[in-house]
């Protein structure tokens, strides 16, 4: 009994016509392709599975933040009270960012949230569950563990994940929520939930800010200082910027800029009594001049170019 080649072979030389022969041959060669093709596919769909999607392992005491989330008004400074339901509201951000928000606006409680959510996920494939007991995450967010607080937390997360967030820049553009869903057991008050996996490119190694967790709890309270440290914690130097900037992406509700001025003057020293920065100014331009001396990450320290403002001048230029 020969080989299925062979046989194929002495089935065309019994065919006279060469033409007829030749359309044969090429008809066998496609099922014969297809059959591969076929057989291949399982193998393909099996390395895929195989590669398995998730956060970067981010070390203990840090919690992440996207950066285009963090130099843009999508969490803005204002309190609870203060929050406005929008549809496909266009926000405030810095050039080559485009952020759209449909839902009830997010404020810095959300950003905290978020990262916590982020960071206990670090170790689950995206699109999996993932399991956390509710006072594990109000103890990590400086809440009490009282029904309140678990109540609190019921809405913050019923938030999170009903805000839609169209985040268009020069690498991609994302349209979907930031926790994809999330459930509850009521008697053991475990949470579950899970993120979309195309939600990672967000946590690219250029694309999001490792901030000490301990040190921004200390700000709890102090809206617009929040919003300011970590739009300053994404920045390795930085650069001058207007108050009336400032005052459009943190997303403040202040009517007058004067007042904004004011508030701003409160959360830079917030900041310098804190440690996350240590000095700033504003000149007589109206811009805002910040030096974050040891707060800087080595990661960031490498892109530093420009040799740091006398300490004396800024310290004047305050007054």
């Amino acid at each position: 009994m020969g080989t299925p080649e062979t046989d194929l072979e002495n089935l065309y030389a019994q065919i006279h016509d060469p033409e007829l022969r030749e359309t044969i041959k090429s008809f066998g060669r496609s099922v014969t392709q297809h059959a591969r093709e076929r057989q291949a596919q399982p193998r393909e769909l099996e390395r895929q599975t195989a590669q398995v999607i998730q956060f970067p392992l981010f070390p203990e005491g840090m919690r992440p933040v996207t950066n285009d989330a963090a130099r843009s008004a999508l969490f803005s400074c204002v309190q609870g009270k203060d929050r406005q339901m929008v549809k496909d509201t266009l926000l405030a951000t810095v050039d080559g960012v485009e952020i759209r928000f449909t839902g009830e606006r997010f404020n810095q409680d959300d950003h905290d949230l978020l990262m916590q959510l982020v960071f206990m996920a670090k170790h689950k494939p995206l699109g999996e569950y993932v399991t956390v007991p509710a006072r594990v995450m109000l103890k990590a967010l400086g809440r009490t563990t009282d029904g309140r607080s678990h109540a609190r937390l019921r809405i913050d997360m019923t938030r999170l994940v009903a805000g839609t967030v169209n985040l268009s820049n020069a690498k991609f553009e994302y349209i979907g929520h930031l926790v994809d869903d999330a459930a509850q057991d009521k008697a053991s008050r475990y949470w579950v939930y899970k993120f979309n996996p195309k939600l990672r490119v967000l946590y690219d190694p250029d694309m999001y800010t490792l901030i000490e967790w301990e040190q921004r709890q200390s700000l709890r309270g102090k809206d617009l200082a929040r919003w300011l440290h970590l739009y300053l914690a994404t920045h390795a130097a930085p650069f001058p910027v207007k108050v009336t900037t400032l005052w459009e992406l943190s997303g403040s509700r202040t009517a007058q800029l004067w007042k904004f001025r004011q508030l701003l003057r409160i959360a830079l020293d917030d900041l310098e009594n804190n440690g996350d920065i240590e000095d700033w100014y504003i000149d007589d331009s109206d811009l805002v001049h910040v030096y974050r001396g040891k707060a800087i990450t080595d990661s960031q320290r490498r892109y530093l170019k420009h040799p740091k403002a006398s300490r004396n001048r800024r310290k004047k230029a305050r007054v």
